[in-house]
């Protein structure tokens, strides 16, 4: 029996905060180098995609309110095939957490602790996020969430504001021009693959204290992270310029470094780093829980806290296999995540339960 529980606020919050740390520092360097200056309309595709994946996951969940994932995918697909989706779905959960603990410990490395073994930072994020979902649950995360969201989404709106004066039109043009319609779409994949963490709804709807009225919130934590990238991007094109944004690994950061108020106020990237750090925590602290829960239940273990022990070694394990932060950031969304999640795991399984589901219930309603 479920009796851990969220509010609507705290879905909002922890979908926002899952798409846009992430989305800002990891994937503009993708949808500049492919759409260019027109990346900013890469932007609105992703968003609309996105936006997609939300209808689709909050109809989806609707089904079967009351359920996760791992129980209403063998209602609606029968055990043995509902078994092989919920397998899809764990592959996914095991291995994009080690790589956003490898991300964020090669990119703290790099900004702030050059002589720190990244073990070590893996570590201590990963004794965090194992206090607050053992501790607290969904619900505590949850908590955290609703205080830590606010908390970003202002110091992103101050890097925006305070990058104004550093824009300059011209880095806009020519529209269209250096692009055309399959880049554009080559460059909203990226961006759309990490705002699409909406799907994760399915495991979080059923600890709703109302379920059936989880479906604005997700959606509109979808259309605030899709528009917070948007002006994002058009705000690295600006002030930045697109031929050196697409060579920088972080063009978000890089931004945050020309930013100066008055003559005198500086060195904003130490709050792109806050920004960084605190959706990665949010992130891994939810997938932590998705998986160990989804796990729990998918292998029949009753006390799902059992779980976290358990993945805690494997996550920390896997996120050594990446040789460098290139392997670890570019490999994986090129060749796993952008390839194979976004269109199988966001998109093509929700839509098929969907419509499998629909069905059954309405041949059992005639």
């Amino acid at each position: 029996m479920i009796i851990l529980r969220v509010s609507g606020i705290q879905v909002f919050w922890m979908i926002t905060i899952m798409d846009l740390g992430m989305t800002l520092l990891m994937t503009f360097t993708p949808g500049l180098q492919a759409a260019k200056q027109d990346a900013w309309v890469s932007v609105l595709v992703a968003g609309c995609i996105a936006l997609l994946i939300s209808v689709v996951t909050t109809k989806l969940v609707l089904l079967h309110p009351e359920q996760t994932f791992i129980q209403f995918s063998q209602t609606i697909m029968g055990k043995w095939l509902g078994k092989l989706v919920i397998i899809v779905y764990l592959v996914q959960w095991y291995t994009i957490i080690p790589i956003v603990l490898r991300q964020f410990s090669d990119l703290l490395q790099i900004l702030l602790l050059p002589q720190t073994p990244g073990i070590y930072i893996e570590l201590a994020m990963v004794l965090i996020v194992i206090y607050v979902t053992y501790s607290g649950g969904i619900d505590g995360i949850g908590r955290v969430s609703e205080i830590l969201g606010p908390l970003i989404l202002l110091m992103i709106l101050l890097v925006l504001t305070t990058s104004i004066s550093n824009i300059h039109w011209k880095n806009l043009l020519p529209f269209y021009a250096d692009s055309g319609v399959a880049a554009i779409v080559k460059g909203s994949l990226p961006i759309a693959s990490y705002l699409g963490h909406a799907v994760e709804f399915v495991m979080i709807s059923p600890f709703l204290a109302a379920p059936r009225k989880g479906s604005p919130y997700v959606i509109w934590a979808v259309a605030v992270a899709s528009f917070i990238v948007w002006i994002s991007m058009v705000m690295v094109i600006l002030t930045i310029g697109v031929n050196l944004s697409s060579k920088m690994w972080y063009p978000f950061f890089e931004m945050t470094k020309k930013i100066s108020i008055f003559g005198f106020i500086e060195n904003l990237d130490a709050l792109a780093v806050v920004i960084w750090v605190a959706s990665v925590f949010i992130k891994l602290s939810i997938y932590f829980f998705v998986a160990s829960y989804g796990t729990a239940q998918f292998l029949q273990v009753k006390n799902w806290r059992n779980m976290i022990w358990f993945i805690s070694i494997v996550v920390v394990v896997f996120s050594l296999i990446p040789k460098n932060v290139s392997e670890a950031t570019g490999s994986y969304l090129n060749h796993y995540w952008v390839p194979f999640v976004l269109p199988v795991n966001m998109i093509g399984l929700p839509l098929l339960l969907l419509i499998v589901g629909s069905i059954r219930q309405r041949k059992q309603t005639c």
